[in-house]
């Protein structure tokens, strides 16, 4: 079993001592925050409490020791390197997962998912309702995720076509079934559209489409994209870092090497692969979330 450290230090002994007063069996501490890998011992006298052994055959009282849980048990290739301890694995899924392999999905160790509702306005996923089912069937936490098109096509202005495309979202969330992941806005480019708004304009369409979800819904939402098509779209001195981040990104493999685009300190969620073969689910969007902040009770 995997152990860490509780308390500002602890010693580290070459057997069990007769007495937790006894000092000949130390032979140095370590810290609060350590982890090892050890095992229970038996001991003769319950009054010295529970004691573990590390894998070098060395002694911790386990009143200053914590143990951790399990790792999750991920049936899954091509996992990136250094994952967090208390990650959760999970899936993004839209109209093209048109026969899901939900079976496969909950016995890979996936915990959450994500499902598309719509893309910008008069375009709802008709997938949707029917992925949210199996999903909820089978216990896995769920949460909807729009497809933003930010222009002024809605109405003739930034902020109109933003209270437009973010009030069709509601109505389509009312429609489909409850979920406790909070709604992501998803923003990127397609091989035939991106957005034509210029820097301050795309951030005053963000933060218009936000504040009309969080006023709508009382939860506020997610940000996915992508670190170079953040950092060439917004303003450098944007403010949107106080919101979940949701990255994209296939080429890198350790999560310590993950970076944010400007005005983010860190991710919640990192999309690492589009192309995860699970069961017969081809091509499946698999992710990583670190930040269990974002689930709601």
């Amino acid at each position: 079993m995997q152990l860490i450290v509780t308390v500002k230090k602890l010693n580290k002994r070459n057997r069990v001592p007769a007495k937790l007063t006894d000092k000949d069996s130390i032979i140095g501490t370590v810290h609060q925050g350590f982890k090892f890998e050890g095992t229970e011992v038996t001991v003769r006298d319950p009054a010295l409490g529970k004691w573990y052994k590390d894998r070098d055959g060395y002694y911790y009282w386990g009143g200053g020791l914590m143990v951790l849980p399990a790792p999750p048990n991920h049936v899954i290739d091509g996992l990136p390197a250094h994952l967090p301890a208390d990650y959760l694995l999970g899936a993004d899924l839209s109209h093209y997962n048109a026969q899901p392999d939900w079976d496969a999905i909950s016995n890979a160790g996936i915990t959450f998912v994500y499902i598309k509702i719509s893309e910008g306005v008069g375009t709802p996923d008709r997938k949707a309702a029917t992925h949210a089912d199996n999903a909820l069937a089978r216990g896995l936490k769920t949460g909807y995720y729009h497809f933003c098109r930010p222009d002024t096509r809605n109405g003739g202005t930034v902020q109109k076509d933003a209270i437009a495309e973010a009030n069709e979202a509601v109505i389509i969330l009312q429609q489909l079934p409850p979920t406790t992941l909070p709604l992501v806005l998803d923003l990127e480019d397609q091989t035939s559209w991106d957005t034509p708004l210029q820097r301050k304009d795309y951030l005053t369409w963000i933060e218009t489409f936000i504040h009309q979800i969080i006023q709508s819904t009382g939860v506020t939402p997610v940000i996915y994209s992508r670190k170079e098509y953040l950092d060439r779209k917004l303003p450098a001195n944007h403010t949107l870092g106080k919101y979940h981040l949701w990255l994209a990104n296939y080429s890198v493999k350790d999560t310590t090497k993950l970076k944010c685009p400007i005005g983010w300190q860190d991710w919640s969620i990192w999309q690492f692969t589009g192309k995860a073969h699970v069961g017969g689910n081809a091509a499946l969007d698999l992710n990583i979330m670190k930040d269990l902040t974002i689930i709601t009770p």
